[in-house]
């Protein structure tokens, strides 16, 4: 090849080049964003256990998130009012959400001694997890159900033991 070819074809090339750099289009995109309203949650109903008398040996009482009560161990089941916990869920329409139960026990104290009971196997409807509930209408009600663990007479004495257990309700 000679010198006026190569310098030709390098011509030609360059002005490919920029030909096609000259072809680009620019354009502007656009972008979207929804602030949708919190999420938030009240407690509707406390969990109650009813009363019982632990008799000998105590044992424990599950509450299932439907409000059934069933016993273990030597604990005989007084009349009166036995509940699961139940909490409003409140956010965006049709948005899903998820429910963390506690990690451990939540105990309960006697109001007049030292004396405490401890609540575990915590349970909920829907289920805990992820993608656990859609908020329907923007509101849906968890149930949340447990097993007390109660000691002896001597143990757990007559008397109203409180406490206090912590949910997590988050947007998925």
């Amino acid at each position: 090849m000679n010198r006026k070819s190569l310098a030709l074809a390098i011509l030609i090339l360059l002005s490919g080049f920029k030909l096609w750099s000259q072809n680009q289009a620019t354009i502007t995109g656009q972008a979207y964003a929804e602030v949708i309203s919190a999420l938030s949650a009240y407690e509707n109903t406390q969990m109650h256990f009813g009363k019982f008398s632990p008799e000998v040996g105590g044992g424990q009482i599950v509450m299932t998130p439907e409000g059934v009560r069933t016993v273990q161990g030597s604990i005989v089941l007084g009349g009166g009012t036995a509940q699961p916990g139940r909490f409003i869920i409140n956010g965006q329409a049709d948005a899903t959400y998820s429910i963390q139960l506690p990690a451990g026990s939540a105990e309960l104290k006697h109001s007049t001694s030292n004396r405490t009971m401890t609540i575990s196997n915590w349970v909920s409807d829907p289920p805990a997890g992820t993608g656990s509930g859609t908020l329907n209408g923007g509101n849906q009600t968890v149930s949340i159900g447990a097993t007390l663990n109660v000691g002896s007479m001597e143990d757990n004495p007559v008397g109203i033991y409180t406490g206090t257990y912590s949910l997590t309700f988050a947007y998925n």
